[in-house]
């Protein structure tokens, strides 16, 4: 992977200040790991940060959680090749969590899933697969006719979720969703995933909720949404083409890095990793601000997400 001289000092005090188990690379390849793709919150474009995205890899073999705009990239600069993920999870539909499924399904087609890759998410997870096949029907038509390969639904396999509970087992990991509280939407999910050696929960994007405390019990990581709260203002003075009503919007479906803290405490969890950094694009806080807004209530590890982040 290529790094520019920035980002690889940025890197390198990162490791520093968070010890050995955190790196940028690709130690993604063994054992049980947490990687962030996208650390974004919003459908936001910056150089710095891509949109929401992260993966559970043990062993190599990957598990995907959100796949907003830039995911695929950030794959690339990891080495991670889109057949190398055999189960996609989507929290729920704004587009900075799921906008590049289309490419991930089209391009992991492409190079050659080896069975099927699992698909699970809320309404309208069917219609949106569909779509994403829709939109490439003539590329796959005529590769089919080149190549003899089946078409990409025969190895695409949808289930949608309206209810909690175990969503997927296999002989590396067991997965269990949580429904969150994230208005509008009727149904949004946190993940929580059980390997031999790791336990690990994805919020998704939500308000404070006690079935996300209940998800993330003793689990080891816990990667949760965060919100700096006094710095909204700053961020949406920057977008005059927002609507007046989105910062309470933000404030309604959201959580603090504060409550991060609260959660990741009441949850008795050992680290806490933030992530969808809100705001996360060139008005972006040090890291020690995060951290210092979660640590007025959790003593355990905690962890500012960066993309391209192992830990």
């Amino acid at each position: 992977m290529t790094f520019t001289r920035r980002r690889f000092l940025a890197a390198s005090a990162a490791v520093a200040v968070l010890g050995p188990r955190t790196a940028f690379g690709q130690n993604w390849r063994q054992g049980t790991k947490v990687v962030l793709l996208g650390t974004m919150a919003g459908p936001v474009l910056a150089p710095n940060r891509a949109m929401a995205s992260q993966a559970v890899f043990v062993d190599g073999r990957g598990y995907l959680v959100d796949c907003g705009y830039g995911t695929v990239e950030r794959m690339t600069q990891l080495g991670i090749r889109p057949p190398q993920i055999e189960a996609v999870f989507i929290t729920h539909h704004h587009s900075d969590h799921n906008a590049d499924y289309t490419n991930l399904v089209h391009l992991a087609w492409i190079q050659g899933i080896p069975s099927e890759i699992r698909v699970y998410g809320p309404p309208p997870m069917g219609a949106i697969n569909a779509a994403a096949i829709a939109l490439h029907k003539e590329d796959v038509d005529i590769r089919i006719k080149a190549t003899g390969r089946k078409p990409m639904e025969a190895h695409i396999r949808v289930e949608e979720l309206t209810r909690p509970g175990v969503v997927h087992e296999d002989d590396r990991v067991k997965v269990t969703a949580a429904l969150v509280d994230h208005a509008p939407f009727q149904y949004a999910f946190g993940f929580r995933f059980d390997a031999r050696d790791r336990s690990i929960v994805f919020s998704g994007d939500t308000k404070p909720t006690p079935n996300l405390v209940a998800l993330a019990k003793g689990a080891d990581v816990l990667v949760h949404e965060a919100m700096y709260v006094p710095g909204i203002d700053k961020m949406l003075a920057k977008r005059p083409y927002v609507p007046p009503r989105l910062k309470q919007f933000l404030m309604e479906g959201h959580t603090s890095a504060e409550d991060c803290g609260r959660i990741a405490a009441e949850a008795g969890v050992k680290t806490l990793v933030l992530s969808h950094l809100l705001p996360g694009d060139d008005t972006e806080l040090a890291d020690e601000v995060w951290r210092a807004e979660a640590a007025r209530h959790f003593r355990g590890e905690i962890i500012v997400g960066r993309d391209l982040m192992v830990i």
